[in-house]
């Protein structure tokens, strides 16, 4: 894994790249997954890319700092300047371009993240102020929504307390793609924030709810880390499990956090563990979570 992806994985959890960050090394990389629908990574959280003849429908949009370079990449694969975007969830490596292409592009996302880009938040201790308008969705939802764009089916699918409450998936059927967002961490311990609503029951259930709606041969975009299939995902949803079971059978014995931190996971898990959920952070976050 490159070393630009994890300063790009430790911005996004805890939004440190600020304002006055240099983004002048900062490029993009594109991944075709079809014909028409590419994988984008940037600074901040993938981005999903349908190019298509009505235009370009973006599912996130990475920092606002990197708006110009993502319509240089998204020219160079014949397409422009979104004329969609979707927001998984609310988090600012995935809807800071908002602010930028908002006055053009139509934003999508559930209710839950319009209402939190509207107001102050606290994401790893730290204020952040209400976004600017032209950054809110345009156009919110509670459950589901279909947008039928280019030729395409776009299902876009509210999964509420995951990552955050306001998680969305995007299936685009025909094509055997689907865009997770945060919900899936591409080879690392995942992240869920309860101070947002997110939980590890309901991150358990929402990866459960997509498998069971997937394919064999699907492509998976996740939030963060490389393009996968559905092999990955089922992987990833049984370290979860099994991280669980082995939190849950240590507390169950009585042991404290700081001694099952001493105990780790079984090894094989280890190599889940990245630059900011190492091990000890993900046990301690099953730990609070189970503990609750």
């Amino acid at each position: 894994m490159k070393v630009i992806f994890l300063i790009a994985a430790l911005a996004s959890f805890g939004n440190i790249l600020a304002a006055d960050d240099d983004f002048s090394k900062e490029t993009f990389k594109a991944t075709t997954i079809t014909s028409s629908i590419y994988m984008l990574e940037g600074a901040g959280g993938n981005i999903t890319a349908l190019i298509g003849p009505d235009g370009t429908l973006l599912v996130d949009d990475d920092f606002a700092q990197m708006a110009d370079k993502l319509v240089a990449k998204l020219k160079e694969l014949k397409g422009s300047s979104p004329k969609y975007i979707v927001n998984t969830h609310f988090h600012y490596d995935h809807t800071g371009g908002n602010e930028v292409f908002g006055p053009s592009a139509t934003i999508i996302a559930a209710s839950e993240v319009r209402n939190r880009l509207m107001s102050e938040q606290t994401l790893w201790n730290k204020r952040h102020p209400p976004e600017p308008s032209q950054a809110w969705p345009t156009i919110t939802f509670d459950q589901s929504l279909t947008l039928y764009f280019g030729g395409e089916e776009v299902r876009i699918v509210h999964f509420p307390r995951g990552h955050t409450d306001g998680d969305s998936v995007v299936f685009f059927p025909h094509q055997k793609v689907v865009s997770m967002g945060d919900l899936y961490f591409s080879g690392m311990y995942p992240i869920f924030h309860p101070e947002h609503n997110g939980s590890l029951q309901g991150y358990i259930q929402n990866i459960e709810a997509v498998l069971r709606q997937i394919s064999d041969d699907y492509k998976i975009v996740p939030g963060h880390g490389p393009l996968t299939g559905k092999v990955e995902l089922e992987k990833h949803y049984r370290m979860i499990l099994t991280s669980v079971e082995t939190v849950k059978r240590k507390i169950k014995a009585g042991k404290t956090l700081e001694q099952i931190k001493k105990m780790g996971l079984p090894a094989e898990l280890e190599p889940f563990s990245h630059g900011y959920s190492t091990t000890d952070r993900w046990i301690e976050l099953i730990y609070r979570s189970l503990k609750k």
